[in-house]
């Protein structure tokens, strides 16, 4: 017999272990107390730190049977006195065996049970009660079994032999509660660090903040879509939540990329001040010349119609999205120019630095400027190897620090080939630039259609850049619409 109970403790032990539903886990642990010593009630409660909250209440011969985050106990926590029998176990740390709550007991009150047992016409005669304790000897919850049966269904009290069992049982239950615990805490405490994070970017550059935000939101929609379409991929709860997780943590790498090349909205930015200041100077020396007698009315008219178109070229290069080579060809016609300044020196109309700028064929920004917002992936990969991510989060840096990558080998920072690259990366790709160029709220640029982004899209898609697979799907989801 005592081998029989070892086995099936160590049988329980292996299930409890294995268990990572929380509400499985506690019916698990309640359902099997009562199975080895044959009761017909027994409560598992949960010590909130003021209380004990009722968790899974079964009460067999009433078929009573509730409990959990879908059917919850319909009654009032415990409080912590000594009028419950499970708040005196819970504070003095004890096993409690009652032969019969209803015989006299100077120990204990039993007011509590005998108030249920008015309410419900139940008849509540043995207890068995045992604490639940942490690994720092906290007491996490409360095992209550009610009315031990014999063979004829006859209630007796609970027998000794069953206390250092049930008491082994609790044992391990608490230690499967409490890794349970520990794991939610350690999901939570990344969580709190995702939101951290992004506040931190939100500080810095709203739009930002939002473009994480919009990708989880479409992120989310679009794997629910999935599953909803039954289709080809999908993600099960715990991968979409290293999945949403290495989205939120994608761009944590702009943490310390300059604002001024983040934010960068002109192709001059604070330059096309100077230039102008530059130009006005150039009039008023024309006008001086012209005072001392040294040019024409004609040539100061002509100066100052050659400043004039040339600055409305200069405002429009400086901010269009693209530059043709007509454009281009203005441009370089203007650097070629010179001017005397007042000291006789003859100088271009346009330093080699804006030059350079309004050269810059799409965008705003320089090849240096353009490689210092590309090191954010680099310096997200680094942030992000810093955090001791627990397995179930293993993907996250690898992922977020990615997804610039292309599938012809063309991205960066790696140049990783299709073959590297997966299907998380991917999607979480085509999520980047799709909110990227649909954005209402960028300082440098205006929305951008969702059918002309689509279009930008699928033009990449076709020389090999995004999965083709991904994307049409993508698009026939249309959970920004949502």
């Amino acid at each position: 017999m005592t081998q029989l109970r070892t086995e099936k403790l160590l049988e329980i032990g292996i299930a409890l272990s294995r268990e990572k539903d929380a509400d499985t886990l506690f019916r698990l642990i309640l359902t099997e107390a009562m199975e080895i010593t044959a009761c017909d009630g027994g409560t598992l409660y949960v010590y909130d730190g003021e209380a004990l909250r009722f968790h899974i209440m079964i009460t067999r011969s009433l078929q009573y049977d509730k409990g959990g985050k879908n059917d919850p106990v319909d009654l009032p926590p415990v409080p912590m006195q000594r009028t419950h029998v499970a708040a005196c176990s819970a504070m003095e740390k004890k096993l409690i065996n009652i032969a019969d709550v209803y015989l006299p007991n100077e120990a204990y009150d039993f007011s509590g049970p005998k108030n249920y047992d008015r309410i419900t016409g139940y008849r509540t005669q043995s207890m068995l009660v045992v604490p639940m304790e942490d690994d720092e000897g906290d007491v996490i919850g409360v095992l209550q079994l009610i009315n031990a049966k014999d063979a004829d269904s006859n209630t007796i009290p609970f027998q000794k032999e069953y206390e250092k069992i049930i008491s082994a049982l609790a044992s391990q239950a608490a230690i499967c509660m409490t890794n349970m615990k520990y794991s939610a805490d350690i999901t939570e405490l990344l969580h709190s660090f995702v939101r951290v994070m992004s506040a931190a970017i939100d500080a810095r550059t709203p739009y930002n903040a939002n473009h994480t935000k919009n990708m989880v939101q479409y992120g989310r929609k679009f794997l629910q879509y999935l599953r909803d379409t039954g289709a080809f991929w999908q993600m099960d709860a715990r991968q979409e939540e290293e999945f949403l997780m290495s989205v939120w943590l994608h761009d944590i790498g702009k943490l310390v990329i300059p604002l001024e090349v983040m934010d960068k909205e002109t192709r001059l930015s604070d330059r096309l001040q100077e230039i102008t200041h530059r130009f006005e100077k150039i009039s008023l020396l024309a006008a001086l010349a012209h005072a001392r007698g040294e040019i024409t009315a004609e040539e100061l008219a002509e100066k100052n119609t050659l400043l004039e178109k040339s600055m409305e070229t200069i405002r429009n290069a400086n901010s269009t999205g693209f530059l043709s080579d007509e454009m281009l060809a203005q441009i370089q016609a203007i650097a070629d120019c010179r001017f005397t300044d007042r000291d006789g020196v003859e100088k271009p109309l346009l330093t080699e630095e804006e030059l350079l700028c309004l050269s810059i064929r799409r965008g705003t920004l320089s090849d240096e400027e353009r490689s210092i917002m590309q090191s954010h992936v680099i310096m997200t990969e680094k942030f992000l190897q810093e955090v001791h991510f627990p397995k179930r989060f293993q993907n996250v840096t690898r992922w977020a620090s990615s997804h610039h990558e292309l599938l012809n080998g063309m991205g960066y920072p790696r140049q990783l080939s299709a073959e590297e690259i997966e299907k998380e990366v991917r999607l979480m790709t085509i999520l980047d630039i799709f909110d990227a160029l649909t954005a209402r709220d960028r300082p440098y640029k205006p929305p951008m259609p969702t059918e002309k982004a689509f279009s930008i899209l699928h033009h990449m898609a076709e020389h090999g850049e995004l999965d083709k697979e991904i994307l049409t799907l993508f698009e026939k989801s249309k959970v920004w619409e949502r």
